[in-house]
Formats: C-alpha cells, sequence, structure tokens
C-alpha cells in the first residue's frame, strides 16, 4: 500500500512538474499553439488520474484505520478490566502481570500501525509517505541451565537471562546478515535542465536491483557534492521504479547533479 501511495504521488508530482514546465515554455514562445495545447492536454488527464489514485488509496487507509482503532479500543478496555479486578483484589499481582502482557503487546503493536497510517493519510507528497523496512528474520539462541531448568526471556532485537544463582554474561548479539546492495541508477533527467533563477526542477532517476535479493536502497540526491535530499525504496529482486526529486534554482551557472552514480548538468541562465 506505501509503495503505490509513492508511485501515485510520483506520478502527481511529475504531471504537475510537466504542466509548469510546459507553462513557462509557451510563456517564452518556445512551443506552439498545438503542441502546447496537446501536452496540456496529456499532462493534465494524467494529474487527473494520479489524483483519483492516490484519493483511492487514502480511502482504504482510512478504513484500514478504522479497524485498527476497534481492535484497539478491545484490548485497551481488556487491560482496564484486568487492572480494576486487581485493584479490587480479585486477582494477584502476579496474575495480573501475567494476564496484562498478552494485551499490552498487542496494544503497542496497533499504536504504532495507527501512528503509521495517520501519517500515510496526512501525507501530501511523495517523500512524506514511509515505507517501514523488513528487516531480516535471525534467530538468536541462547540459554543457560540452572538445575536443570532453562530460564530465557525474548525480547525483540536481543535475549536477556534470569539467573536463579549465579549472574549470567547475556551472549553477544548477532547483527543481522543484509544482503548486498545491488542497485544501481540510470536514466538520469533533469527537467529542465536549463532555466532561470528561482524555477522549479524535477530531478528524475531510475533505480534497478540487479540482484537475486529484495534490497532496501537509499537513493542520494545531491547538488555539487552537497545532499539536498534521500529517497528510500524497496525493490524486488529484478525490478525498477522511477524516483523523483524536486528543488528550486538558485544563482546563475553550472550546477552537478546526481543521483547516487547517475550524474547531470543543470544550467541556471541570468535572467534577462
Amino acid at each position: 500500500m506505501e509503495n503505490n501511495l509513492q508511485a501515485a504521488f510520483v506520478n502527481k508530482e511529475k504531471a504537475e512538474l510537466f504542466l509548469n514546465n510546459l507553462a513557462q515554455l509557451y510563456s517564452d514562445k518556445a512551443i506552439n499553439d498545438a503542441a502546447y495545447n496537446g501536452l496540456k492536454a496529456e499532462y493534465s488527464v494524467n494529474l487527473q488520474h494520479s489524483q483519483i489514485k492516490i484519493e483511492g488509496i487514502k480511502q482504504e487507509l482510512n478504513k484500514r484505520l478504522a479497524l485498527k482503532s476497534r481492535q484497539l479500543g478491545v484490548f485497551k478496555q481488556e487491560l482496564a478490566t484486568l487492572d480494576a479486578r486487581f485493584k479490587v483484589g480479585q486477582i494477584p499481582s502476579a496474575a495480573y502481570l501475567r494476564l496484562s502482557k498478552g494485551p499490552q503487546k498487542k496494544a503497542a503493536a496497533l499504536e504504532a500501525d495507527i501512528a503509521h497510517l495517520n501519517s500515510l493519510i496526512s501525507s501530501q507528497h511523495s517523500a512524506e509517505v514511509s515505507i517501514p523496512e523488513s528487516t531480516s528474520l535471525v534467530s538468536l539462541l541462547a540459554s543457560r541451565f540452572q538445575g536443570g531448568k532453562e530460564h530465557t526471556h525474548n525480547v525483540p532485537g536481543h535475549l536477556m537471562w534470569t539467573p536463579t544463582a549465579q549472574p549470567v554474561q547475556p551472549a553477544e548479539a548477532v547483527a543481522p546478515v543484509l544482503p548486498p546492495d545491488t542497485t544501481s541508477v540510470s536514466n538520469l533527467h533533469i527537467l529542465p535542465d536549463k532555466a532561470y533563477p528561482g524555477s522549479s526542477i524535477g530531478v528524475l532517476a531510475t533505480v534497478v536491483n540487479s540482484g537475486q535479493d529484495r534490497i532496501q536502497h537509499r537513493a542520494e540526491f545531491k547538488i555539487n557534492g552537497r545532499l539536498e535530499a534521500i529517497n528510500e525504496i524497496t525493490l524486488e529482486a529484478g525490478h525498477s521504479q522511477e524516483i523523483t526529486f524536486m528543488t528550486v534554482s538558485g544563482a546563475p551557472g553550472d550546477y552537478y547533479v546526481s543521483v547516487d552514480n547517475a550524474t547531470g548538468i543543470l544550467r541556471i541562465m541570468p535572467t534577462a
């Protein structure tokens, strides 16, 4: 869902950029009426389709949000009832801690999901669409026996032990083994590559995953070697994705633009 929303925003931003550049070219009498009207109609249709796609995705996200909110309410009520039973003395503290552990964990996970859904629903640009990182599953197995009993507590990200006699040093954490980054960037386009100060500039590039694994890649957009923005994407093996960066042109001169290994030159011309 996140990838679809981000792609819809990218298409919307591209259509807006093309329409803006088209209007500037027409104003400068660089294109004729027929070309202007034909391209304007094409880009306007693309913009409308993107907006419809975004609204449809956000409607689905709102449905998910409503479901998650109802589920969260159930677990919170369960916790409130357990708390009341404990306070009146119906259940001892040990039972209260044991019984509340599951609902607390589920409620925390739902709250994280709800926060993420709210951020997606409120997003207005592709850069605001956050895509959760999927981490490799690494199995950590460590145990310590005291008197024939194993005492372990699984905690996300690491392992902890509860010794019954002598203190036990935890085993060294094993770092997840991530696949090598097999992505490359090509087809860099600067639109427009010649502009005046204060103009909107779009930089498009294609990221390709030529490896055999699913890859999470951070594409870096730089101007004259200075980092301007980062776009984090997830690519399946053998897939590609077009990404877009937006900037505003500065003082006149030539600027070296890059997205990872792909480069180009943006020329800012002095105003008359």
